[in-house]
Protein backbone atom coordinates (compact mmCIF):
# COMPACT_ATOMS: atom_id res chain seq x y z
CA UNK A 1 0.00 0.00 0.00
CA UNK A 2 1.55 3.22 -1.01
CA UNK A 3 1.35 6.52 1.57
CA UNK A 4 1.60 9.99 0.29
CA UNK A 5 3.95 12.49 2.17
CA UNK A 6 2.88 15.80 2.24
CA UNK A 7 6.22 17.65 1.00
CA UNK A 8 5.11 20.82 2.67
CA UNK A 9 5.24 19.35 6.00
CA UNK A 10 9.15 18.49 5.43
CA UNK A 11 12.08 21.18 6.60
CA UNK A 12 13.06 23.45 3.04
CA UNK A 13 16.54 22.15 3.56
CA UNK A 14 15.11 18.39 3.26
CA UNK A 15 12.55 19.28 0.65
CA UNK A 16 14.78 21.08 -1.62
CA UNK A 17 17.37 17.87 -1.24
CA UNK A 18 14.93 15.82 -2.41
CA UNK A 19 13.38 17.55 -5.07
CA UNK A 20 17.18 18.55 -7.12
CA UNK A 21 18.99 15.65 -6.16
CA UNK A 22 17.80 13.55 -8.64
CA UNK A 23 18.73 11.10 -11.89
CA UNK A 24 16.44 11.35 -15.23
CA UNK A 25 17.31 8.27 -17.54
CA UNK A 26 16.11 10.22 -20.41
CA UNK A 27 18.92 12.72 -19.94
CA UNK A 28 21.07 10.28 -18.50
CA UNK A 29 21.92 13.23 -16.10
CA UNK A 30 22.09 13.71 -12.99
CA UNK A 31 20.39 16.99 -10.37
CA UNK A 32 17.92 18.54 -13.05
CA UNK A 33 15.50 18.95 -10.34
CA UNK A 34 12.01 17.86 -10.84
CA UNK A 35 8.68 19.22 -10.89
CA UNK A 36 4.82 17.71 -10.31
CA UNK A 37 6.77 15.94 -6.95
CA UNK A 38 5.17 12.97 -5.34
CA UNK A 39 6.79 11.54 -2.01
CA UNK A 40 5.24 8.23 -0.88
CA UNK A 41 6.70 5.03 1.23
CA UNK A 42 5.36 1.63 -0.17
CA UNK A 43 6.68 -1.60 1.32
CA UNK A 44 8.64 -0.14 4.09
CA UNK A 45 10.83 2.38 1.34
CA UNK A 46 10.60 5.95 0.87
CA UNK A 47 10.49 6.69 -2.76
CA UNK A 48 10.22 10.37 -4.61
CA UNK A 49 8.93 10.86 -8.14
CA UNK A 50 8.19 13.41 -11.04
CA UNK A 51 8.89 14.41 -13.96
CA UNK A 52 12.46 15.94 -15.65
CA UNK A 53 12.26 19.97 -15.24
CA UNK A 54 14.74 19.56 -18.39
CA UNK A 55 12.75 16.92 -20.51
CA UNK A 56 9.57 16.34 -19.04
CA UNK A 57 10.14 12.25 -18.59
CA UNK A 58 8.53 10.73 -15.51
CA UNK A 59 11.70 10.28 -12.80
CA UNK A 60 11.10 7.96 -9.80
CA UNK A 61 13.92 6.78 -7.23
CA UNK A 62 14.39 5.46 -3.92
CA UNK A 63 15.53 7.48 -0.70
CA UNK A 64 17.93 6.24 1.14
CA UNK A 65 18.88 7.69 4.52
CA UNK A 66 21.86 7.15 5.97
CA UNK A 67 22.22 6.99 10.19
CA UNK A 68 25.22 8.84 11.47
CA UNK A 69 27.36 6.67 13.43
Amino acid sequence: MKRIIDLATLPEIERDMYLHDSWCDSCNEADLGISNPELYIEGGRKYISGNCKVCGALCSSEIIEKQAE
